[in-house]
């Protein structure tokens, strides 16, 4: 591999490892946020197929082709080889996944991404035959730039940056020397100084964030964030009666959304605890460079990274839950306390009543209501004396 090759494949690396830690697996960052993605599932579609040229490689000879896939609802989807050491196994069903879960932790493919992903937005199909020559003017095609060559220095671009391929410059094909001539001129420029990578990996075409939202009954649970390339994605809600859905007004919300609007889940407040789903559908292109990886890891087949996309079929799920409101509970009347009521004791202790002592002489001014008490006191003093005087006689008569 020439010096300016090599030069191109470190620098590769190291920009990756220091300026785009954001694209690499296992990466920290605040797009690790719990998403719902709806996730592509394809198989190998033959038929879709389109060939380039057979190449030659330090490691041996290669073939190489816009491999095609076709969804579940009949969608056509076009690939590129991002493993090349591993086989195509045509009963595999494949996965659309992000760029962290490359089956090989460690691969190159780990640290390229973002140049793979440039090397596709510039290159065949993103961009037209026509459009390539355009872009590298000062190149004089062959006739011009046909399909198949550009396939195959793409492939080539693909394959330096995801398994460290080393092309044979001197004889980059096995064909004749026009051929040679245009597929290494397009891929020098897709490996060149212009290819600086696109710093940000593409994001699934429709995905709900976060993945679950919780909260209590009275109140407006979410936001569910819409992100989709499609016009439209329909709504539906499966929820108990009385919750609804809003939009991020509290509105009662439509039956169809788009890109960045939200979703809330209005639950009234005597709700019971309880739980729901809510479900967008879209027809949408998937995003070039997203990864189709093989199901499990019994079945292995090579992973694929995609370069054109017809709109398919997606759905992806929320979930929501919540829990009852508190029950208020009265608040009781409070009870007097004794420092409550008002003290009714005096602040000082009355004197006692003096006990009235009898006077010698009647108050003149009250009335006369009954005898005198001298006049009573002397008769009474008589009859004493009388009494004693009779006794005294009775004993005296006795004793003569």
């Amino acid at each position: 591999m020439s010096t300016h090759l090599r030069r191109r494949i470190v620098s590769a690396g190291v920009t990756a490892a220091l300026g785009a830690a954001v694209l690499l697996p296992g990466s920290a960052t605040a797009a690790d946020v719990d998403t719902a993605d709806a996730e592509a599932k394809a198989g190998l579609h033959p038929e879709g197929n389109v060939p380039g040229y057979a190449v030659n490689l330090s490691s041996g000879n290669a073939s190489t082709v816009l491999i095609g896939l076709i969804a579940d609802d009949e969608a056509e989807l076009k690939t590129y080889c991002v493993e090349l050491t591993v086989g195509i196994d045509g009963d595999a069903e494949m996965i659309e996944v992000p760029w962290d879960e490359y089956p090989v932790a460690d691969a190159p493919f780990a640290t390229n991404a973002e140049f793979i992903l440039w090397v596709l937005q510039h290159s065949y199909p993103v961009l037209s035959t026509g459009e390539i020559e355009a872009e590298l003017g000062d190149v004089a095609f062959n006739g011009g730039l046909d399909e198949r060559e550009a396939i195959t220095a793409t492939q080539l671009a693909v394959w330096f940056y995801s398994d460290e391929a080393e092309p044979n410059l001197d004889d980059i094909t096995q064909e004749g020397d026009d051929v040679d001539e245009d597929v290494l001129a397009l891929f020098q420029y897709l490996t060149g100084e212009d290819n600086v990578g696109i710093g940000e990996q593409p994001t699934p075409a429709l995905l709900l964030e976060p993945s679950s939202v919780s909260g209590e009954a009275g109140t407006v649970l979410g936001p569910f964030t819409v992100s989709t390339n499609a016009e439209t994605a329909d709504v539906s809600a499966d929820l108990p009666e009385g919750v609804t859905l809003v939009d991020g007004e509290g509105a009662p919300l439509g039956d169809q959304v788009g890109d960045g609007d939200t979703i809330g889940v209005d639950v009234p407040a005597d709700a019971a605890a309880g739980d729901g789903t809510v479900t967008l559908n879209a027809e949408a292109n998937l995003n070039v460079g997203r990864l189709f990886v093989s199901d499990t890891d019994e079945l292995r087949s090579q992973s694929l990274i995609l370069a054109q996309s017809e709109k398919t079929q997606l759905t992806v799920e929320g979930t929501v839950d919540w829990t009852a409101a508190p029950e208020e509970t009265p608040t009781p009347t409070p009870t007097p306390t004794p420092s409550d009521t008002p003290s009714e004791t005096p602040s000082e202790t009355p004197s006692e009543t003096p006990t009235p002592t009898p006077s010698d002489t009647p108050d003149e001014d009250l009335p006369d209501t009954g005898a005198s008490p001298t006049l009573l006191l002397t008769i009474g003093l008589g009859l004493v004396t009388a009494a004693a005087f009779l006794l005294r006689r009775r004993f005296t008569g006795a004793a003569e």
